[in-house]
């Protein structure tokens, strides 16, 4: 039985990962359930049994391979070190990840686009809502102890540290051929702080 369980879940990581790349590619609109299940190497029958629909097997990418490609990005924000230090190793380890790990860059495209005028996906839109008020939440909490420049609040400083990230990423993955998120990590996040702390 535990074999059967294992398994079942390897299946399951293949058509997300599978959908994943289905999605990032084509757009919600184009991709099929019959090019994620042959490209994840199974039959639609494996793909129905562990989702019952595409919006489902969408929303399911992109939050559980979410959460797995983000957490060392956002890990970056606790530990010893001063509040700036802490934003700027997030922003070099979110501006490195959006370029290296293959994972973090397409949930992360795929997040950015909206429903597509797909109704069963507006769930997902105020879920994003509600991941950006978080990140809101947490840069703001972080910074509140942070020695920033005067009439730079907290709450200003998370939202401009949200922006700049979105602003960069965007960018890039507009026009990749501009510069490279990773090779100029360091010197992006260095920009960013030193607009808001002293």
């Amino acid at each position: 039985m535990r074999r059967t369980a294992e398994e079942a879940a390897e299946t399951r990581r293949s058509l997300l990962v599978a959908a994943l790349a289905e999605f990032a590619e084509r757009g919600f609109a184009t991709a099929t359930l019959n090019s994620i299940a042959a490209r994840a190497g199974l039959t639609r029958g494996a793909l129905y049994h562990h989702f019952t629909d595409k919006a489902t097997l969408c929303l399911a990418a992109i939050n559980e391979l979410w959460a797995e490609a983000a957490t060392p990005v956002w890990s970056r924000l606790d530990g010893p070190e001063p509040p700036v230090e802490r934003v700027g190793g997030f922003l070099v380890a979110f501006f490195t990840a959006l370029e290296e790990d293959t994972t973090f860059r397409q949930v992360y495209a795929l997040s950015m686009r909206s429903a597509e005028g797909v109704p069963e996906l507006e769930k997902g839109l105020h879920d994003k809502q509600v991941v950006m008020e978080g990140w809101r939440r947490q840069l703001s909490g972080l910074l509140s102890t942070a020695e920033l420049r005067p009439g730079v609040s907290p709450d200003t400083a998370a939202l401009a540290i949200i922006n700049a990230a979105n602003g960069t990423a965007a960018t890039w993955l507009a026009c990749p051929t501009l510069f490279s998120p990773a090779g100029e990590a360091r010197a992006l996040a260095d920009a960013i702080i030193h607009g808001m702390s002293n």
